[in-house]
């Protein structure tokens, strides 16, 4: 069975299980859709909160591929509040926002 890859559009809160890595477009609104990785879940439409910290931590330039030896994409923050305490934490120590981000 060939690899799969989860895409989503941040828009349209959806999420798309694609085989071959290239540009996929939102059958709803035509945007590019962005690759999320194949250890993504998406949350619920209606849950607007988790899908902007998804936003936060995809335009951060994390995403949820599991690793080499198959351990999942590692601690990615859950909530606003979680995603407002790394982020506040890397703009004082200056430590990139994507490093802040996965830092259990």
């Amino acid at each position: 069975m060939p690899h799969r890859s989860a895409y989503v559009c941040l828009d349209c809160r959806v999420s798309f299980k694609h085989s071959a890595y290239r540009e996929y477009r939102c059958p709803r609104c035509r945007r590019a859709l962005l690759l999320a990785g194949d250890a993504f879940e998406a949350p619920p439409r209606r849950d607007r909160d988790a899908w902007r910290v998804l936003s936060v931590l995809l335009h951060a330039g994390l995403d949820f591929r599991q690793d080499c030896c198959g351990c999942g994409p590692g601690y990615r923050p859950r909530s606003l509040r979680e995603v407002r305490e790394r982020l506040a934490h890397a703009r004082r120590t200056g430590v990139p926002a994507s490093r802040a981000l996965a830092a259990p």
